[in-house]
């Protein structure tokens, strides 16, 4: 949903989204006057339906973040960029196979303190 105009006044804005609902006056003016903004908010707010909420500044406070959505869940493939994992794990294993070639005598193999002799034949 796009923000209104500066020029609109809120109580356009909130009467715009409860139309848009197929609300009517009847419906709203079960919680107060048709004037009042408050009188949509509550409309709107009894529906969950969602509208940009009035932001109070106070002096030398940030406005509190109202638009955060609580029981939002994040689904894995959503924040997850698949060409940087495997460009990422691409990287890790050239880079292991780099620090490897350099230095032969760091070995996983030789790190064991268990010599394995194989004898074939008799």
């Amino acid at each position: 949903m796009s923000k209104p105009p500066a020029s609109c006044r809120r109580i356009d804005h909130l009467k715009t989204v409860a139309y848009a609902c197929r609300f009517c006056d009847d419906d709203a003016r079960k919680f107060g006057k048709l004037t009042k903004t408050s009188t949509w908010e509550a409309l709107l707010n009894l529906h969950g339906l969602e509208f940009e909420p009035k932001s109070e500044i106070l002096p030398s406070t940030v406005a509190p973040a109202n638009n955060i959505q609580q029981n939002s869940s994040c689904n894995l493939l959503e924040w997850v960029d698949f060409g940087q994992a495997v460009a990422l794990a691409l990287a890790s294993v050239g880079f292991a196979v780099l620090v490897l070639g350099l230095f032969p005598r760091i070995n996983p193999l030789n790190l064991l303190p268990v010599k394995i002799t194989i004898q074939v034949g008799k």
